[in-house]
C-alpha cells in the first residue's frame, strides 16, 4: 500500500485523467461536512467527524470506489441499485460523471448515523 503525506499529496499521485474526479468528491465531502477532518487512512483520503470514521474514497483500477460505512450501504439500498456495492464500498464506473449527489447522500446517511450513536 502506497503511502500519502495527505489528500493533495493522493490527488497529485493519481493518474492525470482521475484527478478532477477526485478533486470534484473532495469538494462534496467538504461541503456537507466541512468541519470534518482530513487525512489519509488505508492508503486513501479519509474523513472523520465527531471522533468517528465518516467517508472515505479512492482512485481504484477500474472505479471509484467510496466507502462510508456499511450503515449508510445498508440504509439506501434501493438508492445504490444501479452500482456494484459490498459491505463497505460502493463502486462508480469511471464512465458515469461525478456522483455529487451520491455522495452528499451517503455523507448525510453517516452523519445521522454518528449523531444516533451518542
Amino acid at each position: 500500500m502506497k503511502t500519502y503525506k495527505d489528500v493533495d499529496a493522493y490527488i497529485k499521485a493519481a493518474d492525470a485523467d482521475k484527478r478532477a474526479l477526485l478533486k470534484s468528491v473532495r469538494a462534496a465531502v467538504k461541503k456537507v461536512a466541512p468541519k470534518a477532518e482530513e487525512g489519509i487512512a488505508y492508503g486513501m483520503p479519509a474523513y472523520s467527524w465527531n471522533g468517528k470514521p465518516l467517508f472515505y474514497f479512492a482512485a481504484m483500477k477500474g472505479h471509484l470506489g467510496l466507502y462510508p460505512t456499511s450503515g449508510p450501504i445498508t440504509a439506501l439500498k434501493a438508492k445504490l441499485a444501479d452500482y456494484s456495492t459490498s459491505k463497505g464500498c460502493v463502486r462508480v464506473p469511471y464512465a458515469k460523471s461525478a456522483p455529487t449527489a451520491l455522495i452528499t447522500t451517503l455523507v448525510k446517511e453517516r452523519m445521522k448515523e454518528i449523531r444516533a450513536e451518542k
